[in-house]
């Protein structure tokens, strides 16, 4: 066994590009199921061979994330859930990782907002609650300076740079105010995405400040829209992450045309 080892990692430190393509090729075929020992392999690889193992444990990882990805578009209901499909969006993103420090920072958010809450009497003063700790100590803002980042558009990102677009912050907000009792849903505008309450708007990526319905009116009054009640209706899950996908596709499109394909084939099985 350590005499097949040391063979692998002479092979894997060849410079003969071929040998070193056709070894890689056969690490790969044995996908997911070989990830356990391709890892175990890589503990005790040298400085030759390590970039190597890493590149086909990575490439096996992607593979994998895209799949799961792909299936779950491919059966992704009106309602199902959109926390569950924005964590399997990362991933495509960042092979490998199980996000559980952002996990534990929305834990941490909506427990620390559940607390405060024993002090809010009213819807407002609980959606004023929420907006308060997001914004004002969470740091949540939108990010105007880069708005068209790709990480803009996913969970983990946003939650460790406390920046993102639209409806990433706003998913933000109702997977805390989930976690703290208090049910949020989104609302696809044109042109902008916003969060409600009740019959409360507010705007997470400004600060989580309150919008009216004149406010909403004159936003697609920009666009040559006339503001009528579907604009104002719950967006379902499905419909955040179709938009989560079309934002993605947006800028893909501009410079890089592997994810735009990529996320336009996902966009095709969700049906969007």
């Amino acid at each position: 066994m350590i005499e097949q080892r040391d063979a692998l990692f002479r092979l894997l430190a060849d410079d003969d590009q071929p040998t070193l393509d056709l070894v890689k090729g056969q690490l790969s075929i044995g996908g997911v199921a070989a990830l356990p020992a391709l890892r175990a392999l890589l503990a005790g690889a040298d400085a030759r061979s390590a970039p190597h193992l890493r590149e086909v444990i990575a490439g096996i990882e992607e593979r994998e994330a895209d799949a799961v990805f792909a299936q779950l578009c491919a059966g992704f209901r009106e309602h199902d859930d959109v926390e569950d499909a924005a964590w399997r969006l990362a991933a495509t993103f960042y092979p490998g990782e199980d996000f559980l420090s952002q996990r534990e920072s929305l834990d941490v958010w909506g427990a620390e907002v559940a607390r405060r809450f024993r002090k809010a009497h009213s819807a407002l003063d609980r959606v004023e609650t929420l907006a308060e700790f997001l914004s004002d100590e969470a740091r949540l803002d939108g990010n105007e300076e880069d708005y068209y980042d790709v990480e803009n558009s996913l969970l983990p990102t946003v939650i460790d740079s406390r920046r993102g677009i639209p409806i990433t912050l706003s998913l933000v907000y109702i997977l805390v105010g989930r976690r703290a009792g208090l049910e949020l849903d989104g609302v696809g505008l044109p042109g902008h995405f916003l969060v409600r309450h009740r019959v409360i708007f507010f705007d997470p990526f400004h600060g989580g400040r309150r919008v009216g319905l004149d406010e909403c009116r004159s936003l697609l009054e920009q666009q040559d829209l006339t503001l009528l009640p579907q604009h104002l209706a719950p967006a379902t899950p499905r419909q955040m992450l179709s938009r989560m996908l079309t934002n993605i596709y947006f800028v893909a499109e501009q410079n890089d045309s592997a994810l735009a394909v990529k996320v336009a084939g996902w966009t095709r099985s969700l049906g969007a």
